[in-house]
């Protein structure tokens, strides 16, 4: 009785001799013939789960942030189109660029055209700004984005001169380097009183060579100096507007009511009206995602009462001496609990640790995945990028780390229970 009250009693809640006895329930069988092979499956199961959400969702992420960050480093954040002809276009630049918080305020002019040399043909997307503008995208112009050639000589000469610069992967459809001719042709154009605007063709010299790590940019536009698009492009075969970066793009709503303020009638538009809906799209898709895979989680935290079941059967006996040594049903209930959590603890640290080893070296292991099949398993021309972009988020971590202990700490409860709750006399009646 004196050892029954020093187990029941003198014991706290969660002490050594409880811990004690969880490890050693968790790691043999009742014949001590190594470790649990269910917790050695219920244990991996949880790890990969947490590891393949780690990796699935810091890819996702990266491949938005980078996308966004691309794309609104490429791109204006708030297009002037004009409801009429723009013929005020230094004024209203000038009021646009005083507005606090607009960084740059440019005329742009976009058109598609056609490219061609002996070598190929390429329908593309010509983009036409000042120079001076031009050179403040240092996604576009800066030093590290040229591959060939300079943009020294971009927009010098009368009218802007004749050079363009263009990505490389259209360079190399091509076989385009600084120095070659390509012969661009327009549309047909809009009808007028006079018939038909006529279709337009130029050649133009590559003076330069981008790179931007964009699939999209790399392989169908072309810059052209401002000056000279206004004089290739006619009435009607281009889109003329004043393309406005701002400091901060995610809250490019409180610029807007003093940017229509100055544009006076002529019309906004953002680049969530260009491109937000690409992005709603992205984010509906992670957090569809995300659920299906925390359900993967939940299902391998599951394994758990598999493993504790077996092991409350395993130890029938040993829970009955321990109740008439004085152990009460909570301290029983609190050994169980313990075994189980943790392998639900461990399998996540695991995972956690192996997920994010796996996405700090993922371009590594997609290229020897990719040497070994030899396939490009992330073809740049389907994903955009050359590498795979990955980004880890301590908070998307948190939360999947927290939701796997979660669901293996109730995993535990109901063998837990079932075990504090057996019968001492009826257990080691066949005992």
């Amino acid at each position: 009785m004196a050892s029954g009250s020093a187990i029941g009693g003198a014991t706290p809640p969660f002490s050594f001799f409880e811990w004690m006895i969880a490890r050693r329930y968790l790691a043999a069988t009742r014949t001590g013939a190594g470790v649990s092979l269910i917790s050695i499956i219920a244990f991996a199961g949880i790890m990969l789960a947490v590891a393949t959400l780690i990796i699935v969702m810091s890819v996702m992420q990266g491949f938005r942030a980078k996308l966004l960050d691309q794309l609104l480093g490429l791109n204006g954040h708030v297009f002037v189109q004009a409801s009429e002809d723009m013929t005020d276009y230094p004024t209203l630049i000038s009021a646009l660029e005083d507005i606090p918080g607009v960084v740059q305020a440019a005329p742009l002019i976009q058109s598609p055209v056609y490219a061609t040399t002996p070598l190929g043909e390429e329908a593309v997307m010509v983009r036409a700004m000042p120079r001076a503008d031009l050179m403040n995208i240092g996604l576009l112009t800066g030093q590290e984005q040229i591959v060939d050639g300079s943009f020294e000589e971009f927009g010098a000469g009368k009218n802007g001169g004749n050079q363009i610069a263009l990505g490389i992967r259209l360079a190399a459809n091509l076989g385009l380097s600084p120095g070659a001719g390509v012969t661009l042709i327009t549309g047909g154009g809009a009808e007028t009183a006079f018939g038909r605007i006529p279709v337009r063709s130029k050649t133009f010299v590559v003076g330069a060579v981008f790179q931007v790590d964009n699939s999209q940019y790399d392989s169908s536009i072309i810059l052209m100096p401002y000056e000279q698009a206004k004089l290739f492009f006619t009435a009607g075969q281009a889109g003329e507007q004043i393309e406005i970066r701002v400091t901060d793009a995610d809250r490019v709503d409180q610029y807007l009511p003093a940017i229509q303020a100055a544009a006076g009638s002529h019309s906004l538009m953002d680049w969530r009206q260009v491109i937000g809906p690409y992005f709603s799209a992205l984010q509906i898709e992670r957090n569809v995602m995300r659920l299906i895979l925390l359900l993967i989680v939940a299902v391998a935290s599951l394994n758990i009462i598999t493993g504790l079941v077996m092991l409350v059967k395993d130890k029938t006996g040993d829970i009955a001496v321990l109740r008439t040594m004085g152990a009460t049903q909570s301290s029983i209930m609190r050994i169980f609990f313990l075994s189980g959590a943790s392998i639900g603890v461990l399998g996540t640290i695991a995972g956690v640790v192996l997920g994010a080893l796996f996405v700090i070296n993922i371009d590594a292991i997609e290229g020897a995945l990719s040497a070994l099949f030899r396939q490009d398993l992330f073809n740049a021309d389907i994903y955009f990028f050359s590498e795979i972009p990955a980004e880890m988020q301590l908070g998307e971590i948190a939360t999947i780390a927290g939701f796997s202990l979660l669901m293996s700490f109730v995993s535990t409860l109901y063998p837990a229970w079932r075990a504090a709750r057996l019968d001492p006399v009826e257990a080691l009646r066949y005992e």
